[in-house]
């Protein structure tokens, strides 16, 4: 009787299933010159500079939800993220501009009032957070509200507005003037000459991590055939982000009750409704973007994630070898951190320069 044994390729697909299981997640994100990388264990930065060498900042890493286990819940998971995103973000690109750019004094400046912020915790670490957010809020949420606000007056009559707040034109407008900001405000900055170089280092990061999650060696050779789209990434997120919210305030804010009588004040009452509902939208797209993740055959997950692949082609370029080597340098550290036996512990963050990406090769694991 025949054997009913998988063929060879499918226990070799199984095991490589289960041991990409096993594996820690590992992202990050593009900076000046450079690439973030964030693991379980680990928070390291990568920066070329100016004399071609590359220089490697990491330091142990515990996230907020290590230090808090309620965050690990889903959707609490997601808005904690999201903050964790911007603080590692915000310290990672004042390390790469001082790397980069070593006699910016405006870099040194800001790089020294990032450093004063964390070392006294607190509000004034949550400061730069709080301002970007405020930015964001306004740029993103109150522009668009206050336009289908205006819209509807321009367009309606006899005092009646012709897109009632309550309604739902009134949101798909919204969210139409919210997209058309955020694209145009992408295709704006992709013209200048730094931020193309940002992109194409957030191509080399995308890479990075599908050489990572392939189970392959962490190497350029590797890494250069990979595509620049991955589905984990932050631009990704924000779509989703952005339907969410079409979703979500479409449905509850027609139940808000009407506390003033001017249409123009409850309008403005209605956009500060939406603040504290950003977080709960954040962590149920973060939980829609890790289903994604995690079923990336699915048919309907790849409709879900389509939009976001897709205007990925807008924040990525494709890299050259030397942009790989920064991003591949950042992503061998956090493997290192990953492989050492001990958790993550409070020590001091540890700065190696690296004149080549061979002596990168040299000291630092090939593949995990």
């Amino acid at each position: 009787m025949r054997r009913l044994l998988p063929s060879r390729r499918t226990r070799a697909l199984l095991a490589q299933t289960l041991l990409s299981a096993t594996r820690p997640t590992i992202g990050g994100q593009a900076v000046i010159e450079g690439v973030m990388m964030r693991s379980p264990k680990s928070f390291a930065v990568a920066v070329r500079t100016p004399d071609g060498g590359i220089t490697v900042r990491e330091e142990a890493w515990l996230s907020f939800s290590e230090r808090l286990p309620i965050l690990k819940k889903p959707i609490l998971r997601g808005a904690s993220m999201l903050i964790e995103s911007m603080y590692n973000g915000m310290q990672a690109l004042s390390f790469s501009a001082t790397t980069a750019f070593p006699d910016d004094e405006s870099a040194k400046k800001e790089a020294a009032k990032t450093q004063a912020a964390r070392e006294q915790g607190g509000l004034a670490a949550a400061l730069p957070i709080l301002f970007s957010l405020a930015f964001a809020f306004a740029l993103f949420k109150g522009v668009p509200h206050a336009t289908a606000w205006g819209l509807g007056q321009l367009l309606g009559h006899d005092g009646q507005s012709a897109l009632p707040m309550d309604g739902t034109l009134f949101h798909v407008v919204d969210a139409v003037v919210k997209m058309g900001l955020f694209v145009g405000y992408i295709a704006l900055i992709s013209q200048m000459e730094d931020i193309r170089r940002v992109f194409m280092y957030h191509g080399a990061e995308h890479k990075s991590v599908h050489v990572w999650e392939a189970i392959e060696p962490l190497d350029v050779e590797h890494a250069r055939p990979k595509t620049t789209a991955h589905p984990r990434c932050g631009t990704s997120l924000i779509l989703i982000a952005m339907f969410t919210s079409f979703v979500v305030f479409a449905v509850v804010l027609p139940f808000v009750p009407r506390v003033f009588a001017s249409d123009a004040a409850h309008a403005a009452f209605l956009l500060l409704v939406k603040l504290p509902l950003l977080l709960p939208i954040a962590g149920v797209a973060y939980e829609l973007q890790r289903l994604a993740a995690k079923n990336p055959d699915n048919v309907v997950v790849r409709a879900l994630i389509a939009p976001g692949m897709l205007f990925q082609r807008l924040t990525t370029r494709e890299p050259g070898d030397k942009e790989l080597e920064v991003a591949l340098a950042a992503l061998r550290k956090t493997v290192w951190r990953e492989q050492q036996e001990t958790g993550p512990q409070k020590t001091e963050a540890i700065v190696e320069v690296f004149p080549s990406f061979e002596a990168v090769d040299r000291q630092l694991p090939l593949a995990a």
